[in-house]
């Protein structure tokens, strides 16, 4: 159902960071800020996950992001990873609450990037599943119109001319049915606000002050409800910070693990 991706295997191999991509995209966007995190954090492995139907995972017509986290713990034990670092980016950040809410003694810590705890309204289910069979109608073509121009900032899409298209490669790896079926386990992902006062490992949180998806605001309001938490909002930057700017996310991100 999910694949992992040993990117860097660090020489101890005591630490483990494990890393879930982004909705619509695969591993793929890690490959930058993981580069960064394992020349800066390098006792960690770094491991990177594809949920079904997204790189190297078999397609899936109907799954749920609760039952991907089952998986991805069970593997993560087969190769005797029992205490990593769970983070995410966007459903990536959904992945890593229901993980922590399933598997709450072992988690090291969490990374909350361009995400949000609390689950679709009716509305918002409603709008996943249009979108899901617009895909399946028109393919690949209504992700680049109506999701792929919300991904990052305008700042982004100015400054650095080859991101839009590197994104749209990135997609057009993908099956439309895999981004239908991923459209509606987002729509079905369970409530998590309930979860956020209850976290009590190290948190870090990360987000874009541009971010047209999930607002600044709504992710300060996340790091004030967990304890100890740290939050940090990148200038300039829309939804896919760790894609946006690899080199400071992944500092970032360096800079917490080496103090765990």
């Amino acid at each position: 159902m999910i694949t992992l991706r040993k990117f860097y295997l660090a020489p101890a191999n005591v630490h483990s960071l494990v890393l879930i991509h982004a909705f619509p995209l695969t591993s793929s966007m890690w490959k930058a800020a993981a580069s960064v995190i394992s020349e800066h954090a390098p006792s960690y492995n770094i491991i990177l996950v594809d949920f079904p139907g997204f790189g190297n995972s078999p397609v899936l017509q109907s799954w749920t992001i609760a039952e991907g986290v089952v998986e991805l713990r069970n593997t993560l034990h087969r190769e005797g990873i029992v205490e990593p670092v769970i983070g995410g980016l966007s459903m990536g950040g959904y992945a890593a609450l229901a993980y922590y809410r399933l598997y709450p003694n072992e988690v090291k810590a969490l990374i909350l990037s361009n995400t949000k705890a609390s689950a679709d309204d009716d509305k918002g289910k409603s709008g996943r599943e249009e979108f899901a069979k617009d895909v399946e109608a028109r393919g690949l073509e209504a992700v680049y119109e109506k999701n792929l121009p919300k991904l990052v900032s305008e700042s982004s899409k100015k400054n650095n001319p080859d991101l839009m298209p590197t994104l749209k490669s990135w997609i057009a790896d993908i099956q439309p049915s895999s981004i239908a079926a991923g459209s509606r386990a987002l729509a079905l992902r369970d409530e998590s606000s309930d979860l956020l006062e209850t976290i009590s490992c190290p948190t870090l949180l990360i987000t874009g002050e541009d971010d047209v998806l999930i607002k600044d605001e709504l992710m300060q309001d996340m790091a004030a409800k967990i304890k100890g938490s740290k939050f940090i909002s990148f200038m300039k930057s829309g939804h896919l910070t760790a894609v946006e700017y690899p080199e400071k996310w992944g500092s970032v991100v360096s800079s917490f693990l080496n103090v765990l």
